[in-house]
């Protein structure tokens, strides 16, 4: 074998690598949820970023340039949609210029409105009324069936992307659909030993999967949806929690826990919880299992 013989098998062989490579999907989501969503199902076969991370709130990212970059390259960007990302998605998706991930393409996906978000608005919406989204709760990913139903809508995408790939996508979805709804049953079980029936949180985050557990969300800590709490809606606060006899307060990792020492004081047998609310929002907490586990034991007091 000749050496130009031996250097043009190395271009082939090197030509077959990087085809391989290319082949794989690059994919950029706007949260660690939908990251580790897509991870699960897409496996091998995809690279995934996230943009926020599970210590932020995603309501709040700054646009940096490194996002753009990774837009820039991405053949898929799956946002939640429903105006969470509102503030920051637009800028990154502008200066990516990237138009294969534009509304409207296959490269873009939104999976907030795709799985019947709660607290739709109803009537004339203002300023006044706070940080309201108009087309509904954003936070979809803390509803273990919600996650079910989305896993699917994004291993139908990844399929249409990669069609050499689609059956897998879909039967990796399936998978965890039917383990979601399979653990639900068993978080249902372990939620209602507790007996906890009525909870405070500082923001609407939860709602998704207060609402899955049948847990009445009786208070917020904001006064209105982005507004910090004031003195007067504390009290206000307080005095629900003694006549309701709420045992529980939780507040989300990227909100002040502080708020609750007032509360305490004045209420002895109120119990407080910093709460991780996405994925990788802090230890022991990377899958979305993990994450609806952290809930359902902090909760039962453990």
């Amino acid at each position: 074998m000749g050496p130009f013989f031996k250097i043009f098998l190395f271009f082939i062989f090197t030509l077959a690598a990087c085809g391989q490579a290319q082949a794989k999907l690059y994919v950029v989501t706007t949260t660690t949820d939908l990251r580790a969503l897509v991870s699960e199902i897409g496996q091998e076969f995809v690279t995934v970023d996230s943009i926020a991370k599970g210590t932020q709130d995603p309501h709040y990212i700054e646009a940096k340039p490194s996002f753009m970059t990774k837009v820039n390259r991405a053949d898929l960007l799956i946002s939640i949609g429903l105006d969470l990302e509102i503030g920051w998605l637009p800028n990154i998706i502008q200066g990516a210029r990237n138009p294969k991930v534009l509304k409207g393409q296959k490269g873009y996906l939104e999976v907030g409105p795709l799985v019947e978000p709660l607290e739709v608005p109803t009537g004339k919406i203002s300023r006044a009324q706070g940080d309201v989204h108009p087309d509904g709760n954003p936070h979809v990913t803390l509803d273990p069936i919600r996650v079910g139903q989305i896993a699917l809508f994004i291993a139908e995408r990844l399929g249409q992307l990669d069609l050499e790939h689609q059956e897998i996508f879909i039967k990796n979805a399936k998978i965890m659909q039917t383990r979601l709804q399979d653990k639900v049953k068993i978080w249902q079980a372990t939620i209602d030993q507790s007996g906890v029936k009525k909870i405070v949180t500082y923001h609407k985050t939860l709602s998704y999967f207060l609402n899955r557990f049948n847990l009445e969300n009786s208070a917020i800590l904001e006064p209105k949806p982005g507004i910090p709490p004031t003195s007067g809606h504390i009290i206000e606060i307080i005095q629900q929690i003694k006549e309701q006899k709420i045992p529980l307060i939780l507040v989300e990792n990227y909100f002040d826990p502080t708020v609750t020492e007032k509360i305490k004081n004045r209420v002895p047998t109120v119990r407080s919880a910093t709460v991780m609310v996405a994925v990788d929002g802090g230890p022991n907490v990377s899958t979305l299992d993990a994450l609806f586990e952290h809930l359902v034991d902090t909760i039962n007091g453990r």
